[in-house]
């Protein structure tokens, strides 16, 4: 096989000529006009920039390059043209004559060329067709639902084209439907046969873990074919053996190495290589790294309903993650380093779990490959999202289909895959949000419940697939049960409703719920000049795509916090407050662990500077969320579920091993001085959630206790390892917090920074930031009792000790205001 990659610098012109330019490729239209500066020095994001997009993408665009060939690779009949990434609406010229068309962003397109190239240069040119366009008439010919806020948030008609929904526009993310090359292009060209693919399964009995391969062979021709197969372990020991063309082969893995979810175990990984050789001549070849486990979801019938939950090697876990997004507006910017670094960020908060949501795309490989490096199961959305789809046009079906079938061969083998899920909150949407047709509905239940489902059966039935997100099963049957499946719940943020409202709920999965705050003061600088600095001028606006949503930032912090002093305090309690609303609810599942087997908040990560639900923001700056996630996922969770004048304190193991030690309880007033105090032994079997200790202060809260105290509560296990937690009988807003008056001192410790936080009277959400260093903390947005010390490590760069304490900045709530 031959190879020719066509990345590199393409030529684009829009067909009425007003803009042409150059363009990398891998690439798109939007990052290529910001490289060559069309949206001034500080780009599309710079304040009310992005607006432009749309009129901008309201035309074709022509996309070429040329290319040569020799006559050596002409004289093979079995040439193919291979685009992994069309965005979106394309016709395909090669030396001007038309060869194909396509129609899908998420599809991997083949078209042979064997009788268009000629000797020496030739011409490539694809025609991308204005998706704008496309989208308006569709929806006049067939005008289907659409979650897009007659739109506000996204633009009419996103879901009549197999494009990133969110390219319109989300409650998220800005209007920029890009165009263009976005994934790998190549000319290849083959031998007598081509190695598709090789569909990995396994079986797990008794302690052997056995490999069930199957290859896909496309022949062009005839030959002496075979497959070498290597088999690599993770201690590097080689083996390998030959696996016939057709058919299923076994292979028993010799001392096999499971791999396990993040907090359970390792993740060893195993490489297999494919070779495809004619005549022991090598044509063709594949590799893949796998893990080994079985990995599933367990439905059973309980007190309470029916289990949801994920079971790995026969453990039955609590779920603990987030939900993702595609990471930059750009799509080729997702650099490998910005994606490692998320998914570190993701194992380092003590996730095991992450959802790739529906109206995005379908990640890249390096994607999947960290997943398995990392621990993380994935519960993946197909790419259907908020809206209705056009299932009657057999066209429509049958694209689709070849979408799920490219994108389902290629993520297979992933130890990390757990669960495949039809599409985000349609059958939710079906019975509540508007009135469906019967014609509507039997399209609906066509395609999430027959037709996916057959195509799962044949491309991967080991993988559970799951209709919707959320769903009692299917069929329309009260979708977001609280007793089965798995649920959404937006009545705090979108509701309006208290923190305390998640602690009347236990779901059995809780997969979506969300709780806004605006980013870093440094992202907001980013895109913002001084008169921008104000959250409710255009600019601040603009950046904020939830309808109202500044403004219910606002209203939640008047629930709870005294009103902050400037812009910078407010997006300090802004932080505050999407913690405590998150952590609320993931505290209070975890305690009711068994009813309740899973939590993945909304959203992970953003796709450009913006007010939003993340917990790590674009430029990928933890917020206080993040770091409380970090304490509310830990294998080992102390918690205490509170009320004015009563806390329960609760001890939630999800380890493998009994946790067992001393717990210490001090009631302090604001000043410091101890008031009460008590202590308790403590032993929690694993993967269990326990009530260790109730205590009632009625009594001492009385004449305004409630504003002048806080119960501070220490865990120390048997190891060593120390948990916190705290609880205040008042909101803040209402209590008497004293300058607490914090000493800083930075130390080098090896490969590591070590910040020493005093605090010489109580302080609440200590916060560690750098006027222009950006760092990940080990802890963060912490509280300090009374003359406590805590210490705070950070990765050593190349900072100087006089350097950072230059520029540290270390606060509290009181600060604030």
């Amino acid at each position: 096989m031959k190879i020719l990659n066509l990345k590199g610098k393409w030529d684009i012109i829009s067909a009425d000529g007003i803009y042409h330019l150059w363009g990398n490729v891998p690439g798109s239209l939007f990052y290529a006009l910001e490289e060559k500066g069309y949206f001034g020095e500080e780009g599309l994001f710079f304040r009310e920039n992005n607006k432009i997009a749309l009129e901008i993408a309201d035309r074709d665009f022509i996309w070429s390059r040329e290319f040569s060939v020799d006559m050596s690779q002409l004289e093979n009949e079995n040439i193919y043209l291979e685009a992994e990434g069309l965005d979106t609406i394309t016709e395909i010229f090669l030396n001007d004559h038309k060869i194909a068309a396509t129609d899908n962003m998420h599809r991997i397109w083949r078209f042979n060329v064997s009788e268009n190239l000629i000797p020496g240069k030739n011409s490539l040119k694809i025609l991308f067709k204005n998706s704008l366009e496309y989208i308006r008439n569709e929806k006049k010919r067939r005008n289907l639902y659409g979650a897009d806020n007659q739109g506000i948030t996204s633009v009419e008609g996103f879901n009549m084209i197999r494009k990133s929904h969110c390219s319109y526009g989300w409650d998220w993310g800005p209007k920029v439907p890009d165009l263009g090359i976005w994934r790998d292009i190549k000319i290849k060209a083959y031998d007598t046969a081509r190695l598709h693919s090789v569909h990995i399964s396994q079986i797990h009995k008794d302690s052997k873990v056995i490999l069930q391969l199957s290859p896909e062979i496309e022949s062009f021709g005839d030959g002496n074919l075979t497959i070498k197969t290597v088999l690599t372990s993770p201690d590097g020991k080689t083996c390998d053996f030959t696996v016939p063309l057709s058919g299923t082969t076994e292979y028993e893995v010799e001392n096999p190495r499971l791999w396990w979810p993040n907090g359970l175990g390792d993740q060893p990984l195993y490489q297999l290589e494919f070779f495809l050789e004619d005549h022991h001549v090598v044509i063709d070849d594949l590799s893949m790294r796998i893990g080994l486990r079985t990995l599933t979801v367990e439905q059973k019938k309980d007190d309470w309903g029916e289990t949801f939950n994920f079971n790995c090697n026969g453990i039955s876990l609590f779920a603990r993650g987030g939900n993702y997004i595609p990471e930059d507006v750009f799509l080729n910017r997702n650099d490998i380093y910005k994606t490692e670094q998320l998914i570190q960020d993701c194992r380092t908060a003590n996730f095991n779990c992450i959802r790739v949501w529906g109206g995005g795309v379908y990640p890249s490989d390096h994607f999947f490959d960290l997943c398995d490096e990392n621990g993380l199961i994935i519960w993946h959305d197909l790419m259907f999202a908020c809206a209705l789809y056009d299932v009657r046009n057999d066209s429509f079906m049958q694209n689709v289909t070849e979408e799920l079938k490219d994108n389902l061969t290629r993520i297979r083998h992933h130890a990390s895959i757990g669960l495949i899920c039809g599409n985000n909150e349609m059958e939710w949407a079906v019975i509540s949000w508007f009135k469906a047709t019967n014609e509507e509905k039997a399209e609906y239940l066509k395609q999430y419940q027959f037709i996916f489902p057959q195509i799962i059966s044949e491309i991967c039935p080991e993988l559970f697939y799951w209709p919707a997100s959320p769903s009692s099963g299917g069929n329309f049957e009260n979708p977001n049960d609280p007793d089965r499946g798995d649920c959404h719940y937006w009545d705090v943020w979108h509701g309006n409703k208290d923190f305390s409202q998640f602690k009347k709920h236990y779901f059995r999965f809780m997969s979506e719920f969300g709780f806004e705050s605006f980013p870093s003061i440094k992202t907001i600088r980013s895109f913002t000049v001084e008169e921008d600095l104000n959250i409710f001028s255009p600019v601040m606006e603009e950046h904020q795509k939830c309808i109202g949503g500044n403004g219910k930032i606002l209203t939640y912090i008047s629930k709870y916090f005294p009103y902050p002093k400037d812009l910078d305090s407010l997006v300090f309690v802004s932080q505050i407050s999407q913690a405590e609303a998150i952590t609320t609810g993931i505290k209070h599942w975890r305690r009711n662990r068994g009813r309740c087997m899973g939590s993945t908040y909304w959203q992970i990560n953003d796709n450009w500077p913006v007010a939003s639900w993340s917990s790590i923001d674009y430029y990928g700056r933890w917020k206080a969320l993040h770091y409380g996630a970090k304490r509310a996922y830990d294998n080992i969770l102390l918690s205490i579920d509170g009320d004015e004048t009563s806390a329960a304190i609760h001890v939630s193991n999800e380890s493998r091993e009994c946790t067992s030690g001393n717990l210490e309880w001090k009631l302090y007033d604001l000043k410091g001085q101890l008031i009460k105090r008590g202590e308790n032994r403590v032993s929690v079997a694993p993967f269990s959630s326990e009530l260790i200790e109730k205590r009632t202060f009625t009594e001492i809260l009385k004449n305004g206790g409630e504003r002048n105290l806080y119960l501070s509560v220490i865990y120390r296990d048997k190891n060593g390892s120390e948990f916190k937690d705290y609880h205040n009988f008042t909101p803040y807003k209402y209590m008497n917090l004293q300058d607490p008056q914090l000493e800083v001192e930075i130390t080098r410790k090896d490969r590591e920074f070590w910040i020493a936080v005093k605090a010489e009277y109580p302080a609440f959400y200590v916060e560690i930031d750098f006027t222009e260093i950006d760092a990940v903390l080990s802890d963060n947005f912490f509280y300090l009792d009374g003359g406590e010390t805590k210490i705070v490590t950070m990765r050593k760069g190349e900072w100087k000790v006089q350097k950072l304490l230059d520029q540290i900045r270390v606060r509290s709530l009181v600060n604030t205001y």
